[in-house]
Parts: structure tokens; sequence; C-alpha cells
């Protein structure tokens, strides 16, 4: 199951949430209990089976000068 990322519509409270994609509007917010919340658009990790991964990194790649 994905991991999708939240934000309360009320409190602004920000929350992860492992859940299957039918599931995702029974959300509700674990600190005000609200069912008004948003999903987030976050980046992604691709794992191979090399054990090494893609995605951001932290680091752009860009050289300073």
């Amino acid at each position: 199951m994905p991991i999708y990322d939240f934000r309360c519509s009320k409190c602004g409270h920000k929350f992860a949430v492992l859940t299957g994609m039918s599931e995702r509007d029974k959300v509700v917010c674990p600190e005000c209990g609200t069912k008004e919340v948003e999903q987030l658009i976050t980046g992604c990790s691709v794992r191979t089976g090399s054990g090494c991964s893609t995605g951001n990194s932290g680091s752009s790649g860009l050289r300073g000068g």
C-alpha cells in the first residue's frame, strides 16, 4: 500500500497515511478529527532490484563555481 501525504483544511496539520487508493476518502485528521483534508502532491522514490534508488536525493547535481 502507498503512503499518501495530507494536510488538514481546518487546523493545517500535515500527516502521512498508509492506505489503499479506494480508502483515501475516509482519511481523517489525527489532530482535530475532521474529514476536511486534502491530499498533497509529493515526489516519489523508485527502488531497483540492486538496492539503488532514484529520485530526490537532496543533491541537485549542480556544481558551484
